[in-house]
């Protein structure tokens, strides 16, 4: 038998692989190619959140301050004409400016105090028993620190507290306070408890509004201060004549408060 020829062998090769292939393709990663890699996943971005609304908050609403009422007078607002204050009750607040204020001289007071001085200058005159004149009425929060700074430093703090009240705890504060005396003792006050004048208007005061508010030594215990006949405190008719109706010398008493003879 002849051989084949080489060059028919080569022929049949390439048949037999077209033949093969046409059944059986070949993937391109058999044939060498590099796959390419599959991509990553894209990472998603979440959107980025709405900011949050400010809300600004709602103030806080100041405390609504209730009056104290005794025997149907307000004993705690400080323009009322029947406030307390003492070593025990402070005025509220400790720094108030009454309003409506008046001239007494070079000195200044409410508009009712300055009325009802008035009423009882004249009468005092009528009786022939001098001239009335104003020696101190409103101190300010911040005058009242130098008086009493002055009185402590002078008598030390005991005794100076029986006379200088510290800021924010004096009558002088509210207006409706006048320390009283004499032209004939030009105007100080310090001889003013042995005059006439001052024992009439011990007897008297209260036909015109004004109580002497600390009446004696011996209320010294119930008020804290010694006895002062120059300090006349307006409370208005209606006050100053029920306590006298009744013989009550002290608003501490009147009202049935605590004594206050020290802070």
């Amino acid at each position: 038998m002849s051989k084949p020829k080489p060059g028919n062998w080569k022929f049949l090769l390439v048949v037999a692989t077209l033949l093969l292939t046409s059944f059986f393709p070949i993937s391109a990663t058999a044939v060498g190619e590099t796959q390419s890699p599959s991509p990553s996943p894209t990472e998603s971005i979440s959107p980025s959140p709405s900011p949050t609304p400010v809300v600004s908050p709602s103030p806080t609403p100041s405390p609504t301050t209730t009056a104290t009422v005794i025997r149907g007078y307000d004993i705690s607002t400080a323009n009322s004409l029947s406030v307390v204050v003492n070593k025990k009750l402070p005025l509220n607040p400790l720094t108030y400016l009454p309003r409506g204020k008046a001239k007494i001289g070079n000195v200044w007071v409410t508009k009712a105090t300055a009325e009802a001085y008035q009423n009882l200058r004249a009468a005092v005159s009528s009786q022939k028993l001098g001239n009335l004149c104003v020696n101190s009425g409103f101190r300010s929060f911040e005058s009242q620190k130098i008086i009493h700074a002055r009185q402590v430093a002078r008598l030390g703090r005991t005794a100076g507290e029986k006379l200088a009240a510290r800021p924010g705890h004096s009558e002088h504060q509210t207006g409706l306070a006048i320390d009283v005396s004499t032209t004939a003792l030009g105007c100080r006050i310090s001889n003013f408890g042995a005059s006439r004048a001052s024992k009439w208007i011990a007897k008297n005061a209260w036909q015109y509004g004004f109580i002497v508010r600390y009446p004696s030594n011996a209320k010294t215990a119930v008020t804290g201060y010694v006895w002062e006949p120059w300090h006349l405190r307006f409370v208005g008719l209606d006050l100053a004549s029920q306590m006298q109706a009744e013989k009550i010398t002290t608003m501490e008493e009147f009202f049935g408060l605590p004594a206050a003879p020290k802070y």
